[in-house]
This record gives structure tokens, sequence and C-alpha cells, in this order.
């Protein structure tokens, strides 16, 4: 909306404009206290230089270095205030001015103190002729007229800054007229367009009412249409693609609900971990497609196993599967650890690179029992996975019974 934007640039310059009056009363309250500073020190400056000319040019007049006992002190008393004003316009133009008035100054010490150095030594002729002579008469007058020109380039230099401030306070004032302005105006705008919108809402609301209804009813086919989607995808989230078994997921899923089941009704559980043997050296030998094709035979294998009612058959990962027999005792999942592995020889699917046999082989390792209260859900499966581990360290292709489930 456009009058919302004006709103924000209104406010933006109410807020730049406030900013603005602080700065400008903050920099004259500044610029005047470094004013009234650089004009004491400009006045000092003037009387200190008059002192010392006027102690000097006493003490060899009247051949009295009594005369010029205070010299010391102002000068040191110069050179601070020097200090202090360079330090107080060092930001200025006329900086580089003040820089070669103090080497004006130090030009005209150095005389006055070889003037001194006469006069410690009675050479009150030579001391004359160091002060009232032309080189220092000259520098003197030159050191005044430079320092008068400084004290007024100064002095336009502080009035230009004030005027400026005092533009930027106008200014400010200005920005905030025109953002009051601008607020009216947006205002205004904002109560026209209000009207408007509330007029549009009505309008909108009926149609909405109208667009509801017909959503609703749109959404009910829909739902349905849904339901079967969803039915089919959760079948194709749960099995793996290559093999036609059910998926880790799917495995992690039934096993908690079998192993909660048994344990309530204090029933065996068994369980099959299956390695086909030497899997890799298959690959490296068959190639990957050819190892996808042995999979999918050990996957036959296996749900031509898993018959019965409750019985599952996974692919647990890789080249590795596991089955599930709900209610079989040890002898019966050993049995059924069997028969697969006969089956899977039967199939005399060529392995030419396995060290175990000439055909595809695997190592199974079962457990089974009933879980106890205290038992953790992953119990019989590290049981059935260190038989399996046991199995290939026979010597693979057999099948090892967990003593431990």
């Amino acid at each position: 909306m456009r009058f919302l934007g004006s709103i924000h640039i209104a406010v933006g310059i109410l807020l730049l404009t406030i900013g603005l009056g602080f700065y400008a009363d903050l920099k004259t309250e500044q610029m005047h206290g470094q004013n009234v500073q650089i004009q004491v020190g400009l006045e000092r400056l003037v009387r200190l230089n008059q002192s010392l000319t006027s102690a000097i040019s006493l003490a060899v007049t009247e051949r009295n270095s009594l005369r010029a006992a205070s010299y010391n002190s102002l000068q040191t008393e110069l050179e601070a205030t020097m200090k202090k004003l360079l330090a107080l316009t060092s930001h200025m133009t006329l900086a580089a001015d003040m820089l070669a008035l103090t080497e004006e100054q130090r030009e005209l010490r150095a005389m006055e103190n070889q003037a001194f150095a006469h006069m410690r030594e009675d050479r009150w002729a030579a001391a004359h002729q160091d002060l009232l002579g032309g080189n220092y008469v000259m520098a003197l007058k030159l050191y005044e007229i430079n320092s008068e020109s400084v004290v007024g380039a100064l002095n336009i230099e502080l009035t230009n800054a004030a005027w400026q401030q005092d533009q930027l306070r106008q200014a400010s004032v200005v920005l905030r007229l025109a953002a009051a302005v601008l607020l009216l105006w947006a205002g205004w705008r904002y109560s026209s367009r209000l009207k408007a919108e509330l007029a549009e809402q009505v309008r909108l609301r009926a149609e909405v009412t109208q667009a509801k209804e017909v959503l609703e009813e749109t959404v009910k086919s829909r739902t349905a249409e849904l339901w079967v989607a969803n039915s089919q995808l959760e079948t194709l989230s749960t099995t793996d693609s290559l093999t036609g078994l059910a998926n880790r997921r799917r495995f992690d899923s039934y096993w908690a609900e079998e192993w909660g089941r048994a344990q309530r009704q204090a029933t065996p559980l068994g369980v099959i971990m299956l390695d086909v043997d030497h899997f890799k050296l298959y690959n490296d030998h068959y190639g990957h497609q050819q190892g996808d094709a042995c999979l999918q035979r050990v996957g036959e294998v296996l749900c031509a196993a898993v018959r019965r009612a409750g019985e599952l058959a996974a692919r647990y990962g890789g080249e590795e599967f596991v089955v599930v027999v709900p209610g079989a005792s040890s002898e019966q999942i050993l049995e059924t650890a069997q028969l697969i592995l006969t089956a899977l020889r039967a199939l005399q699917t060529p392995h030419a690179s396995s060290p175990v046999a000439n055909v595809v082989t695997a190592s199974l390792g079962v457990a089974s029992g009933i879980p106890r209260e205290s038992d953790s859900p992953d119990r019989l499966l590290k049981a059935a996975d260190v038989a399996l581990y046991e199995a290939k360290s026979r010597s693979r292709n057999c099948v090892v019974l967990s003593h431990t489930a």
C-alpha cells in the first residue's frame, strides 16, 4: 500500500530529524565550548607574547637582567598555551598555519635566548643589537602580522562552522514539518482505503463461503483417493524394492510388535540372521547387476520359507537378511534355518571367487527364547548376530544356534 509506505517514510524522516536535532544541539554546545577555549587561548597567546617581548626589551634597555626574571615562566606558559591551541585547532583548515606560527614563535625565542646569553656575559651592546637590530624586529613584526591573520582566519572559520550548524538545525525543522504533512496525508488515505477494504471484505466473505462449500465436496472425494494412495505408499515404504521382502523399517516395527506380544503371552520367539558368504567377491567378479540378481534369488528362497501367518522375512541391509518366526522353539528355528541353507545351495548359483564353495552359500545365526520383562527387545537379535559371526568364523556355509538366548 502506497500510503503505508508514506507512513514509513514520514516516521523515518521524523526519527532522522530528531537525531539531526540532537546532533546539531550537541555539536553546537561542543563548538561553543571549543570556541570559548580557542578565544581565551588566543587572547592569552597575544598577552604572553607582549609580556615576553616587553620583559626582555626592558632588560636590555635598562641593562638589568632582573627585569627579565619572569621570562622563563612566561615562555613555559606560552608553550603550554600554544600546545593547547594546536590540539583544539587540529581538525580545522588552519591547522597548518598554526604550526607555521609555532615555528615562527620558536625562531623568536631562539633570538631572545641568544640575547640572554649576551646579557649573562655583560655584553649589553651585543644583546641590544640582537633585540633592537633589524632581524629580530623584522621577525617580531612578521610574527605579529601572521598572528593577527591566523586569529582572524580562525574567527571566520568558527563563525562559518556555527552557521553550518544553524543551517542543519533549520533543515531539521523543515523536514519535521514535511514529515507531519506526510503523516496527515497518509492518515487520510488510510481512512479512505479502510472503508473500501471493508466493503471488499464483505464481498469476499460471500465468495469464500461459496468456495468453501465446493471445497468440502472436493475434499471428500480427494480424501477417499488419498486413502487408497496412502495404502499403496505404505506398502511401498515398507518393502525392499530389490528383493520384494520387507525392508528394515518394516522389520523394526514388526519386531517391536512381536517382541511385545511374546513378552505378554510368555511364548517363544525365533530369529534367523543370514549373511551371503563373500558377497563382495561375487560383486567384484560378476558385476553389480548379477549381484542384484543374486540377492533377488536369496529373497525368493526366504519368501518361500515363511509361509505361515505371522512369519516375516526382511532385508536387514546389503547382503544381510533376517527371518522372524513367532512361537518357534530352538529346534524349530534351527530346522527352518537348515531348510533355508539347503534351498539356497540347491539354487546352484555359481560363485567362482568364493573360497567356501563354487556356488553361492550363506552363514546363518539362529536364536530363540521367551522374552522376559527385564529383557531388551534387541537381546535375541544380538544373540543371533553373535551366532552369525561364529558361523563366519567356523568356515561359513553353515548354521550356528545361539546358546545365550
